[in-house]
């Protein structure tokens, strides 16, 4: 089996991921190429694929594999069946992370899911194995089904991000600067994030949902009226915690 080090690695797009995986790869100084659209067809070593979803199985199509050749797709929506069906020596390596360009961030933790072919080589799997290694990824199995789990990501993850800005919006609408927002309401957002992963939500909430404040929640969303989707938004999440918490919250 060839170590890493010396393992040919390509990553094929030049978006904000491939960027940032190339970036990361130089980091720890492991040799590897980065491609955009034009890329050689026939490769040896272990591809990466990184382009836009709606690319990924006219990329897959376009190279050769062979018994040198690994190649894993990055997305989180897309299974398998977008590599040719006599390729074998596949997988989705998927990092659960967002990645906004390595000029703006590189992310430090980076869990990533990992779904190989039924019937890869050992040595396939151990080349995906190692480059979700040097990537710097903590790897877990691929489990369930891929609609359910990618859906789960965007919960946590762009949700989370618009519920954010949302909230700095409020803010800077009472004259804050989105600065002074920014950096009022993230030290709140990003303990929220810990509580949660700690337990359940009835373990972990707190707020005027957990105390069981009516009035304050009732208030709280007839102000947010000059904004009916944002209204209905507030409203949406006291329900669905109130049926969460078994509480009857919203009368």
């Amino acid at each position: 089996m060839k170590s890493i080090e010396t393992l040919d690695i390509h990553i094929i797009g030049k978006g904000k991921l491939g960027r940032s995986l190339s970036a990361i790869l130089q980091r720890v100084h492991v040799r590897h190429a980065l491609y955009d659209r034009d890329f050689p067809h026939h490769l040896k070593g272990i591809v990466y694929i990184c382009v836009s979803e709606d690319s990924i199985e006219s990329v897959a199509h376009k190279l050769s594999y062979h018994k040198e050749c690994v190649v894993v797709h990055a997305s989180g929506t897309l299974g398998l069946d977008v590599f040719p069906t006599h390729a074998t020596d596949v997988g989705c390596l998927h990092p659960i992370q967002s990645f906004p360009g390595p000029e703006v961030h590189l992310p430090s933790s980076i869990p990533a899911t990992l779904q190989n072919h039924k019937q890869a080589s050992l040595e396939s799997i151990r080349m995906m194995k190692q480059l979700a290694l040097r990537l710097e990824f903590s790897l877990y199995p691929f489990i369930g089904n891929r609609l359910t789990y990618h859906t789960a990501a965007v919960l946590s993850g762009n949700f989370t991000t618009i519920l954010f800005s949302l909230a700095t919006e409020l803010l800077v609408k009472e004259g804050y600067s989105g600065k002074q927002a920014s950096e009022l309401l993230y030290s709140l957002a990003a303990q929220s994030l810990e509580n949660a992963s700690k337990g359940t939500l009835d373990e972990v909430l707190t707020g005027p949902i957990a105390r069981y404040q009516k009035d304050v929640l009732k208030k709280q969303q007839q102000n947010l009226s000059w904004d009916p989707l944002l209204e209905q938004l507030y409203g949406t999440f006291v329900e669905v915690a109130n049926k969460r918490l078994q509480k009857d919250i919203t009368d």
